[in-house]
């Protein structure tokens, strides 16, 4: 038992040594040390708080024992007890108290946080406006105080318990026999202990009263108080607080001897027992059900409108910018195409997209969730590089071969080295963790150019094939390439050897061509077909003494770290290289963005990590789980999903930027007004964060609005983008986010970033991230979008269009148009009799002229050069515009197709869709809330022949056939409901061409 104790405790001090030595090597031993010290002080401060409280109350029962106990049965059997204790009564009082103490301050020192935020905790801009008090009160101090309540309680407890085992070993108190059941001295002092509860309980009570602010009103099904809580209940606790003071002097009173009945103390706890029924439970109960139910609007709209005003502050939309974007029902296409396109455009004189306009001339065809394979085929010389199962999107300035500036987005990416790729005898010890030790390259692709459906890259080629993109493969330029941090390799490095002897980290091969040289002076050397280099960073570990590398043996559990001959007095120790974790080490109080991106920064590759502060305890603001609102395709595909937790306030605070060569990490503040931050920097010393003022403008050229925040807002505006409470209760006006229609299974949309200009914004472009709603009870319309970005000063801007004027089908509704025309029918059909997969990229939904662009690319997976491996191809972009449906090779032929058809005076396809569904557009659909149940089949009397019904009806069947084969089917059954539908729209077409349609 001793060995293992020493065991556990040596194996605590040397994961604690490791872990000093891991933050000396990243510049943040502050973290460490006031985290361990804050933590030892607590655990000290409580535990002999704890121990003495114990110890008094077992003394003051040993030391006021009866001299002689009944001779009972019941003593006799507690006789040897008494003979085992008393000879060392004080080691078993010490030895009992340390024990309980101890317990007491494991518990305590896990509150570290709370104290510290008490401590350096600030002011918001915010006050309670039911209790008046700042929210810096709820956020910061009453965390702890209630802590402080919480271990009073626990301590008083302990103390009665401890004082009743003590009376009871030595006769003070009994429960048989005759006469007084217990002495002066024991009820003397259970009686305080007793009455010191019902104190603290008053306390408790008067403490109770805020929580009514981050409590959920189940009326409303809101966080704040209402009515009834407001009302009720706060009379009720203040109710409380008298009765348990009273309650409390008449026990005092009764412990000095005025009565020896238990009758009164009895009914003074009876009294509270009874008041926190009657007025806790049972007349907030009548309240609610009487008075509030039957008119919500009117007795919960001030305490509604309270939650709407908080949760617009708490999540940074206190300036949310609405706008109404007027649409028409048939928006003039001819505003797509440039002003020197023809009025009449044809085939042969295709109309050409207007290049003034931002958000055509950057519209993104490349969807960074589909191309990772292709950018892993194509870049891929050694198996085991790879890249993130979901790319980025950033742009970048450059001039062209004109000469102008252009700023454009691109897709990008890191080449990492994936340790699950290395064959068995690349995963030897030796080889795995100091020959291949990192990735080589930033990638980047066009978003607006394909290389015959693949990606048309722009830097980092490291291809025998460079491509023929006819942007140009030098964009970016990249100084240091290797890639030592990032999201794919968490194994250990072990890197440096002794100047002079020859490099033995795996670098990248010499036999293709390279597009981004490496820096001259970098040592390396090429040995046959592979170079190999050096590690010259100092992001690691010194581990070339004995004394470290027993250390890491242990910490480890791999001996090799002593007998390998590989680690020499040059040796660094790389470890806790994913980015994510590494900026959580370093900065404990931030919750890390599931999705961050690689940047090239004057020449150095960085990861840029978005950090948020997070409370749960801020007044009058709804809560939400992030793992939920967080959740979309992209979750758990390349993707972090965001821990289960409750919050009710994020602020973007901190944007972390780790260097992917040398491990560093920097923490540059964003929010200059967050109180929480500027709490955290002050606990850390004062300098943890750099100020916002001194962030390097080549780094905020690359900062984004970020996603995690994005979709926490966007999962909360379904609701609180309405400003009236009664229209806010009555829920009228919710809208919901609309589901993926590119997935076959129930999944959230991706939010997606373009580089575009809306109604708003004067033709200036921005880097912005946007999303789509629906009216909650009519999935098939479009009811408003949502933007984020940076404006030119760098600050955060929130903006929602609401759509008025026309009739927009949702995103659902138009992917269901465009897999209906005849021009996909033949492509999925044919895709489907030669076997290859079709995938479509995110729909995307884009605010242009007086309409609304929606723009979806189609990829056929084909298997690539017999390795057993679909690489998506980008064969056509579907688009639509006003109704009208263009589908092409290329964006420029699409767009062609959609303004012939308008130029033409055609029927759109959406209205030829609505009128085989009957002729019900979105904006009449009845807003009931819809079911799960497969369309009708049954298609109503349209006034066409006969034959031209039957086939109609038989499409429709065909169509909710498909439709649900692709939510819940198999791949042979959604191809056995594909056939049908094909079959049946030919059907169709032959009878209308029979019937002279």
């Amino acid at each position: 038992m001793g060995a293992i104790v020493l065991l556990s405790v040596l194996g605590w001090l040397v994961s604690l040594r490791t872990d000093y030595l891991w933050y000396d090597s990243v510049g943040y031993t502050s973290v460490f040390s006031t985290m361990m010290w804050t933590r030892l002080a607590m655990f000290g401060v409580f535990t002999l708080a704890m121990a003495a409280w114990c110890g008094l109350n077992l003394y003051l029962a040993y030391r006021f024992r009866p001299d002689t106990w009944p001779a009972t049965s019941e003593q006799e059997g507690l006789e040897r007890y008494r003979e085992l204790i008393s000879p060392k009564a004080g080691w078993w009082i010490g030895g009992v108290a340390a024990v309980v103490g101890v317990f007491a301050g494991m518990s305590a020192q896990s509150r570290w946080e709370t104290w510290l935020l008490f401590r350096e905790g600030g002011q918001f801009d915010w006050t309670d406006p039911v209790l008046n008090m700042n929210a810096g009160f709820y956020v910061f101090r009453l965390p702890f105080w209630q802590f402080l309540i919480g271990f009073g309680f626990a301590a008083v407890v302990v103390g009665i318990l401890a004082s009743l085992s003590a009376y009871y070993l030595y006769g003070a108190l009994r429960f048989s026999g005759q006469g007084d059941r217990m002495t002066n001295v024991a009820r003397i002092h259970l009686s305080v202990l007793v009455a010191l509860f019902l104190g603290l309980k008053a306390v408790a009570y008067y403490f109770d009263r805020f929580d009514f602010t981050t409590q959920e009103n189940p009326v409303t099904d809101i966080v704040g108080g209402g009515y009834t809580e407001m009302t009720a209940l706060m009379n009720a606790k203040n109710a409380l607080i008298w009765v348990s003071v009273i309650a409390a002097v008449v026990i005092l009173v009764f412990s000095w001897g005025f009565t020896r009945s238990l009758a009164l103390p009895a009914a003074a706890l009876g009294l509270v027992v009874v008041t926190a029924i009657a007025a806790g439970g049972i007349y907030p109960a009548v309240v609610r059900n009487f008075q509030v139910e039957p008119n919500r609007p009117q007795r919960e709209g001030e305490y509604a409108q309270h939650t709407i005003d908080g949760t617009r502050y708490a999540y940074g939309m206190e300036n949310l910018e609405t706008v109404s974007y007027e649409v028409e029902s048939r928006p003039d296409a001819t505003q797509l195409a440039s002003a020197d396109s023809p009025a009449n455009p044809t085939v042969e004189d295709p109309a050409l997209p207007d290049t003034s306009n931002p958000t055509i001339s950057n519209v993104r065809l490349i969807d960074p969730f589909v191309v990772s394979d292709a950018f892993t085929q194509a870049q891929q010389p050694r198996s085991f590089y790879d890249f993130n199962e979901k790319l980025d999107i950033d742009r970048y300035t450059y001039t062209d071969e004109n000469g102008n500036e252009v700023t454009e987005d691109f897709v990008v990416g890191l080449r990492e080295l994936n340790p699950d790729q290395l064959t068995d005898e690349q995963q030897d010890w030796t080889v795995a963790h100091t020959v291949y030790t990192h990735g080589w390259g930033f990638v980047s692709a066009s978003t607006t150019e394909s290389d015959g459906g693949a990606p048309c890259f722009t830097s980092g080629v490291l291809s025998d094939d460079a491509g023929n993109c006819q942007i140009g493969n030098d964009i970016i330029d990249v100084e240091q390439p290797q890639i030592y941090y990032g999201l794919l390799n968490n194994e250990y490095a072990i890197v440096g050897v002794p100047e002079g002897e020859t490099p033995r980290e795996y670098d990248r091969p010499t036999d293709v061509t390279v597009v981004d040289e490496d820096a001259p002076e970098e040592d390396a050397e090429e040995i046959g077909d592979d170079r190999y280099t050096t590690y010259e960073g100092d992001g690691g570990v010194e581990i070339g003494s004995i004394t470290r590398r027993l250390l890491y043996a242990w910490e480890f559990q791999e001996p090799r770290f002593l007998l390998s001959d590989q680690i020499n007095e040059e040796s660094q120790l790389l470890y806790n290289r994913n980015i994510r974790e590494r900026v959580q080490m370093v900065a404990p109080f931030l919750t890390v963005e599931s999705d961050p991106y690689p940047a090239v920064v004057d020449g150095e590759v960085v990861w840029i990590v978005d950090g948020y502060t997070t409370t749960n305890e801020f007044p009058y603001s709804d809560r939400v789980n992030l793992a939920d609102a967080t959740n979309d395709t992209y979750s758990g595909q390349g993707v972090a999903n965001q821990a289960s937790e409750e919050v009710n306030y994020i602020r973007s605070s901190v944007k972390a930027v780790v260097n992917a060569y040398d491990g560093s990490v920097k923490l540059y503040e964003f929010d200059e007004e967050d109180p929480i931050l500027k709490a955290w920097n002050a606990i850390y010393g004062g300098d943890l964060i750099i100020p916002k003022d001194e962030t390097p403008q080549a780094l905020q050229d690359h900062f984004r609005y970020p996603q995690d925040l994005f979709k926490v807002q966007r999962s909360l505006l379904q609701r609180y983008h309405v400003d009236e409470s009664r229209t806010f209760i009555e829920g009228g006006e919710a809208w919901a986010t609309p589901s993926d229609p590119s997935q076959a299974q129930e999944v959230t949309q991706p939010a997606y970033y373009v580089y575009a200009t809306y109604p708003d914004q004067e033709g200036e472009a921005f880097f912005q991230l946007t999303s789509s709603f629906t009216p909650r009870n009519r999935p098939n319309a479009l009811a408003s979008l949502m933007s984020g970005y940076y404006d030119e000063n760098g600050d955060p801007q929130l903006t929602v269009y609401d759509v008025a004027g026309g009739d927009d089908q949702s995103v659902r509704q138009i992917h269901q148009i465009i897999t209906s025309t005849s021009e996909v029918v033949t492509t999925l059909r044919d895709a489907q009799q030669t076997g290859t997969t079709v995938e479509w990229g995110n729909l995307l939904t884009l605010p242009i002229g007086d309409g609304i662009l929606y723009l979806e690319p189609m990829y056929l997976r084909r298997q690539a050069g017999g390795q057993g491996e679909d690489l998506p191809v980008l064969t056509n972009v579907a688009i639509s515009y006003g109704g009208y449906v263009g589908f092409a090779p290329t964006f420029e032929e699409a767009l062609n197709m959609v303004v012939m058809k308008y130029v033409s005076g055609a029927p759109s396809e959406a209205e030829q869709t609505e009128g085989e569904d009957g002729g019900e557009s979105p904006s009449e659909t009845p807003s009931e809330t819809p079911t799960t149940e497969a369309p009708t089949t049954e298609a109503p009397d349209t006034g066409e022949p006969p034959e031209v019904e039957a086939a109609i009806d038989n499409v429709l069947a065909a169509q909710a056939a498909y439709e649900e084969a692709q939510a819940s089917g198999t791949n042979e059954e959604q191809g056995r409901a594909l056939d049908d539908l094909l079959a049946a729209l030919d059907q169709l077409e032959a009878a209308r061409a029979a019937a002279g349609q």
